[in-house]
């Protein structure tokens, strides 16, 4: 029985991890659990443009998100892309998955040629381009709605919101089953911000010429199916050091070099794991650690923000925090009067089978709409104010009393 490396242990503590908190978040709501966006450095990326220029975070990121991206660019400045090889659970999935296609008799990976496969692999870099330009333009998370890990940590909800997402799920699942890291090599945007910190790195992978017998073990090994045999040094940015290579290969030709001093392989293999879980387990009891806001629904400066209204909200939360009473809901959405406020509201509409004017069950967005239009009715009423006379030298200084600030007393006079 092979023995289980170090890696395969850290992808499977990761996707275990993953699992967990998507399931608490799905179990609890965003009022109790934070949302699995937060554990995830692209959002840092996604989000960078706009706190530089306006000091906030996109919805969904937190100050965890920079947190993590800050620790996998030192560890791929000194280590190369481990973020890739050891800590993706989506890389991890595809690993897991490619073994299983092999299992079930698709022994030969399905690969494109070499001219395609080189061109193809700057598809990525045009991918984060765009999903940076967009995110910053929008000033969202406009990935999330095509993000397969999105849609894998939804565990199977939210299908008609995440529809493109759960399609992009499905195209990396059945792809990983007959190819290697298809997705990781071509489309993957976090990938290609990380093969671009590796150039910057001090990670080496170097081959022994003397002693390397050219058997293609290294390259049928490698995930990012990168040409091992022909180069002296491998330095392609597709490379996750993940030393499946330096593990297979037969004459031990390859070695790990980092700031040109020679380590092992285990070493090499134990110190990454090591420095991200303890720096990990460190900082999440520091007060930088942030992961989930105050409110999803009433911003920093108490503005109500009816669009971050989820699903997993339950109706008495929302009822507190935007202050809209229950019976306007009843009202509108045709809510019963027995209604358990306790419930997240994307659950609201099959319990009790309550449809829209559409004749569809109600959704979260009806929610949205409901309180926009409280909103908008209690912004257009107006208290009836009566003239007000003071004993005043001049008629000028008498004047009709106004509501000002819009809460139903007059306390104004112009």
């Amino acid at each position: 029985m092979k023995k289980i490396s170090i890696r395969t242990i850290s992808q499977i503590i990761i996707v275990g991890i993953v699992l967990f908190l998507a399931f608490t978040h799905q179990q609890y709501g965003i009022e109790q659990a934070s949302p699995i966006h937060a554990y995830c450095p692209f959002g840092a990326l996604e989000g960078a443009l706009t706190y530089i220029f306006s000091g906030e975070f996109l919805t969904k990121t937190y100050r965890s998100n920079y947190i993590l991206l800050a620790i996998f660019v030192l560890l791929t400045i000194f280590f190369g892309r481990v973020f890739c090889g050891f800590f993706c659970p989506l890389g991890a999935i595809s690993e897991r998955l490619r073994a299983l296609g092999k299992k079930l008799g698709i022994k030969k990976d399905v690969e494109l040629p070499d001219t395609l496969d080189k061109y193809m692999r700057y598809v990525k870099y045009l991918v984060l381009l765009i999903i940076i330009y967009f995110s910053f333009r929008y000033t969202a998370l406009v990935f999330d709605a095509y993000d397969p890990f999105s849609a894998f940590a939804h565990l199977g909800n939210e299908f008609d919101e995440l529809i493109f997402a759960y399609s992009v799920l499905g195209f990396v699942v059945i792809t990983a089953l007959f190819s290697k890291g298809r997705r990781c090599r071509y489309f993957c945007p976090l990938g290609a911000f990380f093969a671009l910190v590796k150039k910057l790195g001090f990670f080496k992978l170097k081959r022994d010429n003397n002693t390397c017998i050219s058997c293609g073990i290294c390259r049928k090994s490698c995930p990012a199916n990168l040409k091992i045999k022909t180069a002296d040094q491998i330095t392609h940015p597709d490379c996750i050091s993940c030393m499946e290579c330096v593990n297979d290969c037969p004459k031990n030709s390859l070695d790990v070099y980092i700031l040109g001093k020679k380590i092992k392989k285990q070493t090499f293999l134990w110190v990454v794991t090591g420095i991200f879980f303890i720096t990990l387990s460190i900082v999440i009891w520091t007060p930088l650690w942030k992961t989930k806001p105050v409110s999803n629904i009433i911003s920093d400066q108490g503005i109500i923000k009816v669009e971050n209204i989820r699903g997993s909200n339950t109706l008495q939360y929302v009822i507190d925090t935007t202050k809209v009473p229950l019976t306007y809901f009843q009202e509108k959405l045709q809510l019963p009067v027995d209604i358990d406020t306790t419930m997240k509201l994307k659950e609201i509409g099959t319990t009790y089978d309550i449809k829209n004017l559409s004749g569809e069950i109600i959704e979260t967005e009806d929610f949205r709409i409901a309180i926009d239009q409280y909103e908008e009715k209690k912004d257009n009423q107006e208290v009836t104010c009566p003239f007000g006379e003071v004993n005043c030298e001049f008629p000028g200084e008498c004047g009709a009393y106004t509501d000002q600030d819009k809460n139903q007393i007059c306390d104004y006079s112009e």
